[in-house]
């Protein structure tokens, strides 16, 4: 399969250019890798070395970069220019000469992400308003973010590739799973075997946008830990009756699904079934809630509402989702006090959970498309208690 193409990448520039020019600017500086992957298709690897992609009113994108990502960032296709400095740290701090070059465009104004290179790997530096004085520097943390809320049709047909190898995935995973078993080396050797099966189907040309990360995760939480949203694995032993929670994800051409079920070892306790049966109700209502128009708040509400009455207000610990695609988590968010609706484009997980200290968790999580008249589940896996029922 292949990744998006230039003309993909050039409707994004041209989206932001757009901004620019509306807003007075002379140009926008990005300092975000994921954002400038999504703007150019460049991924870079952010450390100490400050990167950054500036995008003039007019005329392609130029990067600005360190010496070590010079040669990549001259591969790219999709960028105009490069500009480069050699080194940090030394005695020159890396944005004084983007700023300079900047001054060059006679810029007056410029829109940015950041104010500047955040601290990562411990960088030290001004940020471009104390480089640029007398340059008005707007800080807008959603300068391109807001820009990818609303999937293309490209970037929706990445999206189900990826629901389905996550179910081929989650396949293996519930055929491996039984007492004995390791937490940690089941989801390894799975992650390997899942992600070999999927490189072979992608074929060569797959890639480009991490560095040595598998592409399909399969990892699963067990026993009373699943109490805990986000628990860390362990190499902990399965035993029959352990409430096992799964997450699986699958990376094509850097977009991913979210794919998360509940399964029990065994057979379950009436406990267990009361409590998966209440956390499957609320999903199914957050599922059925969404749609074109629908407030986010909205569908947050009817979920809690569905879990208060039976009684498991104690048990819940965060909101029913958020959007999601090219990052993991993304705004805007499912939760009481969000803003806004719902809209065609837009793709969110829907994970009501509850959450027993002493017995487990109880979440699954569907990524959700919003279409110009509905919704469409892309994550296809059973959710029923019996499907779910591993034997042993």
């Amino acid at each position: 399969m292949e990744a998006l193409g230039r003309g993909v990448f050039a409707r994004r520039v041209e989206r932001l250019q757009g901004e620019v020019s509306a807003q007075g600017a002379q140009a926008a500086v990005v300092f975000s890798a994921r954002a400038i992957a999504w703007l150019a298709g460049y991924f870079a690897l952010p450390t100490e070395r400050p990167f950054a992609l500036v995008v003039p009113r007019a005329g392609g994108p130029i990067a600005f970069v360190p010496g070590v990502e010079w040669d990549a960032a001259t591969q790219v296709p999709t960028i105009e220019g490069v500009w480069r400095y050699y080194e940090y740290p030394g005695p020159v701090p890396p944005l004084s000469y983007l700023a300079r070059r900047l001054r060059k465009f006679g810029t007056e104004k410029i829109l940015c992400d950041a104010p500047g290179w955040g601290g990562r790997w411990g960088y030290r530096g001004p940020g471009l308003a104390e480089l640029l004085p007398g340059v008005e520097v707007v800080v807008d943390p959603g300068l391109v973010t807001r820009h990818w809320q609303r999937k293309s049709p490209e970037e929706i047909e990445l999206l189900r590739v990826s629901g389905k190898w996550a179910s081929r995935a989650h396949r293996l995973l519930q055929a491996a799973l039984r007492p004995g078993a390791r937490e940690l080396t089941l989801s390894l050797s799975l992650t390997a075997k899942a992600s070999a099966e999927f490189l072979e189907a992608m074929g060569p040309g797959y890639g480009g946008f991490s560095r040595g990360t598998a592409p399909v995760h399969v990892g699963f939480i067990s026993g009373e830990r699943t109490a805990l949203p986000h628990a860390m694995s362990r190499d902990r032993e399965l035993r029959a009756g352990d409430l096992i929670v799964t997450g699986v994800a699958v990376y094509v051409h850097g977009y991913s699904v979210e794919l998360e079920r509940t399964l029990i070892l065994g057979k379950p306790t009436s406990k267990q079934a009361r409590y998966f049966a209440a956390m499957l109700r609320a999903q199914e209502v957050g599922l059925s809630a969404c749609g074109p128009g629908v407030p986010l708040r909205e569908v947050d509400r009817r979920v809690r509402q569905a879990l208060l009455a039976e009684g498991l207000g104690r048990y819940l610990r965060h909101h029913t989702g958020h959007h999601l695609g090219w990052e993991g988590h993304e705004p805007p968010y499912i939760d009481a006090f969000s803003e806004g609706e719902m809209r065609p484009g837009q793709v969110f997980s829907i994970e009501p959970g509850v959450y027993v200290p002493g017995l487990g968790g109880f979440r699954h999580s569907d990524t959700v498309l919003i279409t110009e008249d509905g919704a469409e589940v892309l994550t296809r896996y059973p959710r029923d208690l019996e499907s779910l029922t591993v034997e042993c």
